[in-house]
């Protein structure tokens, strides 16, 4: 979005005193109840792995009756540690957390009904309050994918390991719809009147849609509801208060005895933290709902998002997945690395490869939202034009543009109807030339007999119905750009040398003996 479009919506909705909807569609997935699971964590200031977990379903809770799952028919399940710097019993809630985790998102060995010939993965979403939830995700890949510990079920905290890496790595993509933070999926469907930073506290969000009357009253309840955390970590001063203390009770007894001696403080610290994950977990199910309430259409390009998501990630995980059980020495596994990009090579293809997912999801989402198409000529990415004239039996259209002031056009580009087709040549027009100064534009069709499915915008290239009409032109984009990009990168990148070695820092020379006199 521009600043100044960003800008103009954010002072309508503070005008209006309350969130507008951007867009005439819904630009995020919300799957069915069965496809989405909710998972929020809590943990100790300091510490990198969880003393808390909730898992769930998407089932809206009413007041403090919920509702039960409609995956597994129960309430969602809290787990807690007494003490997270623990590294045992901070394993063992894992191992209960990850067989959940992984049955949600089809893994053989934990769907016991599941056929494990099946070598399709379906698709399935994980949501999470806010970006702080996702960092846990590599937190938890670093400590699992590659244990080696010896213990038992370490081969559940690897499985988890693994999904949360490739869990993690896939919601670097632009566009993807696996992993959806719930603070960012309101921001990509509703301008709120408040900054783009308090945009991070869902509970702030949520609260602009309340039942108060006025612009005021709501943003009282708004600032009411950032004083109640909803990252990963709680509030230091509620933690030193309400936590700390039966933490170091609990850490009186002998080490081999705090188990057994300490449940009654063990009780106290799982109640306490039951109710800051239920929290989390409830802000989380009230933005679903507010989706799913929404009256608007879900874009029509979602589809096609949620599709190349599931390939990617059956990419990344599934086959791999499928691999390893099948444990065949000529086609191993082969996962995604934890610490990202260590060498040039990998850099340039990561880089290619989400710069062109990013202009892919643009382009299939701009054809189902008119608002969407306002930002892409905003940018200058795109025209609109009135068709003057069409000539050589519809071989070439003539016509002017009057938006944006300054397009980024080039002879022998493409661009396509907004609205027409995604990813088809049926809706292209070929630039065969153009001039800034009188604003005019040549534009050869790569279209020439009528599509029925394409209704008002199907006509036939040399139908004359088209002269007169005012159309929204996007620029195209190529389906398989993101690969191509990537893997020319990449082969360029192959060689021994490495630019990064440039930035090295060399060694001082090694001091020298004085000659003798």
């Amino acid at each position: 979005m521009t600043t100044e479009l960003d800008t103009t919506r954010r002072l309508r909705a503070w005008h209006e005193g309350r969130p507008q909807p951007r867009g005439e569609a819904l630009n995020v997935h919300v799957g069915d109840d069965d496809d989405i699971l909710c998972l929020s964590f809590v943990r100790m200031g300091g510490e990198s792995l969880p003393w808390g977990v909730i898992v769930g379903g998407a089932t809206t809770p009413e007041g403090k009756n919920r509702k039960p799952s409609s995956k597994s028919g129960s309430t969602p399940r809290v787990f807690t540690v007494p003490d997270p710097r623990n590294r045992d019993l901070v394993a063992d809630m894992m191992i209960a957390v990850g067989r959940e985790v992984l049955a949600h998102f089809g893994h053989p060995r934990y769907c016991p009904d599941q056929d494990e010939s099946l070598s399709v993965y379906r698709f399935r979403q994980l949501w999470m309050p806010n970006p702080s939830h996702l960092e846990m995700l590599h937190s938890l890949a670093f400590a699992y994918a590659r244990t080696r510990w010896e213990r038992a079920d370490v081969e559940v905290l690897r499985d988890f390991g693994l999904l949360a890496n490739c869990l993690f790595v896939e919601s670097q993509r632009p566009g993807q719809q696996t992993v959806v933070v719930a603070s960012s999926a309101l921001s990509s469907v509703y301008s709120f009147p408040t900054s783009p930073v308090r945009e991070a506290h869902l509970g702030h969000q949520l609260a602009w849609f309340g039942r108060e009357r006025t612009r005021a009253t709501r943003l009282d309840a708004a600032r009411a509801a950032e004083k109640f955390p909803v990252a990963t970590a709680l509030d230091p001063d509620f933690e030193r208060r309400s936590l700390a203390p039966l933490v170091d009770k609990w850490n009186d007894a002998p080490r081999p005895d705090r188990v057994r001696l300490g449940k009654s403080h063990a009780s106290a610290i799982t109640k306490i933290l039951s109710a800051e994950l239920e929290r989390r977990h409830d802000l989380v199910v009230d933005a679903i709902g507010l989706l799913r309430r929404d009256t608007r259409r879900p874009n029509s390009g979602l589809r096609d998002l949620v599709r190349i998501g599931r390939e990617s990630f059956s990419k990344i995980w599934w086959d791999n997945v499928l691999k390893s059980m099948a444990d065949d020495p000529d086609a191993p596994a082969y996962w995604p690395g934890l610490w990202g990009d260590v060498t040039a090579g990998s850099a340039a293809f990561a880089y290619h490869s989400r710069s062109a997912a990013a202009a892919e999801a643009r382009q299939i989402l701009v054809h189902g939202d008119r608002a969407l198409q306002e930002e892409e000529l905003l940018a200058g990415h795109g025209l609109r034009i009135t068709v003057t004239g069409i000539a050589g039996r519809g071989s070439t259209w003539n016509a002017s543009f009057d938006f944006p002031e300054i397009p980024s056009l080039k002879s022998g580009g493409s661009l396509s109807i907004a609205g027409a087709a995604t990813h088809s040549s049926k809706s292209s027009l070929k630039i065969a030339d153009f001039d800034l100064d009188a604003r005019t534009i040549v534009l050869q069709p790569k279209w020439s007999a009528a599509r029925s499915a394409l209704g008002a915008l199907g006509m036939s290239s040399d139908d004359q119905r088209w002269v007169g009409k005012v159309l929204v032109l996007v620029d195209d984009f190529p389906p398989d750009l993101t690969a191509r990009l990537a893997g020319r990168a990449a082969k360029r990148s192959a060689h021994d040398f490495d630019p990064l070695a440039l930035f090295k820092r060399e060694r001082d020379p090694e001091p020298q003996e004085p000659a003798d006199t």
